[in-house]
């Protein structure tokens, strides 16, 4: 069974199959009435739920089919649930209503392969092959690793997406500037997020935080793993390896925003400023899509309404 088209603004689904999320129940003062909501996740995305009883017969984790309308509510799509029924749970496999890159897998692994085939340093490059193409466990968990839970490329594969488009972002800044070390701007395109693949936990039916994930985070997490396949690669340029590393610390820029230091070379700002643009624009192009007449939406991790350019071609999202 494969999920069904996320609904828009004015559709009336009628046969809507998704999981319950953050379900919250509301109720009116000096009444046993109320109202719930939740979010309807599959693997198209998840969406806003109101349900206007008191009583539900789902909780959080069950499969339901919905039935109702999509409003608008607060700037963004609100399905309001005139009828429902719970599914049994065995039906469905862990991964069936997780979201997915609509890139295919091959695709973007083949584009891994070349990128890295185009770093100069020996000792750097059988170092990438090995941590991404070959180790059995890293390799598969940095190809499949969501980049975040909510934010920008939420869904499997969504890293190795947002990691190749920060590298093609990268290299175009590289171009304006002489002298750069281009095979660590492309290294740390590559690496800057790596500790996320032990950060979330994406093997389930939703995506979320490791143990491991939230006592430590995924900067901590990428340097020591980095730092660790530097060792044991043992040829590496050490000036090669410290601005790498530099990278990987730096690159949410700002040292509230979780790096424990701030950049301080200019392959580090190349990469830094190539994450953020390409996660900005995200936001963009996605809601561009979540509001096709208006294009205006609000983007809740921008903090700010955006404008959706139908123009920029979007091919970051979410399929089954």
């Amino acid at each position: 069974m494969s999920a069904p088209t996320l609904p828009k603004i004015g559709d009336r689904p009628t046969d809507y199959v998704a999981r319950v999320t953050q379900l919250r129940e509301f109720k009116k003062k000096d009444s046993d009435s109320g109202f719930h909501i939740f979010r309807a996740t599959n693997a198209q995305g998840a969406i806003a739920c109101v349900i206007w009883t008191g009583r539900i017969d789902f909780k959080n984790g069950d499969y339901v089919r919905l039935s109702g309308e999509v409003k608008l509510h607060k700037d963004a799509p609100q399905f309001v649930v005139a009828r429902y029924e719970v599914l049994p749970r065995e039906q469905f496999p862990p991964e069936q209503f997780l979201p997915i890159s609509r890139r295919p897998l091959a695709e973007m692994v083949a584009e891994l392969r070349e990128v890295i085939s185009s770093v100069e340093d020996p000792g750097l490059r059988a170092m990438l092959e090995r941590l991404l193409l070959e180790d059995p466990v890293t390799a598969e968990a940095y190809q499949r690793a969501p980049a975040a839970k909510t934010h920008h490329h939420p869904f499997l594969n969504g890293l190795l997406e947002h990691n190749l488009t920060v590298v093609r972002r990268a290299l175009g800044l590289c171009l304006a500037e002489d002298g750069l070390d281009r095979d660590v701007v492309i290294a740390g395109a590559l690496l800057h997020d790596v500790g996320k693949i032990e950060e979330y936990a994406f093997d389930a039916d939703e995506i979320g935080f490791t143990e491991v994930g939230n006592l430590i985070g995924h900067v901590a997490l990428g340097y020591a793993m980095v730092r660790r396949a530097i060792a044991e690669q043992g040829d590496i340029p050490t000036d090669k390896a410290t601005n790498l590393l530099h990278v990987i610390l730096s690159h949410q820029g700002r040292l509230e925003y979780g790096s424990p230091v701030e950049p301080r070379t200019a392959e580090a700002f190349i990469v830094h400023h190539a994450d953020t643009v390409d996660a900005h624009l995200f936001q963009v192009k996605r809601t561009g899509e979540e509001f096709p007449d208006t294009r205006l939406g609000y983007a809740k991790s921008l903090n700010r309404m955006v404008l959706g350019n139908p123009a920029i071609p979007y091919i970051e999202g979410y399929r089954h």
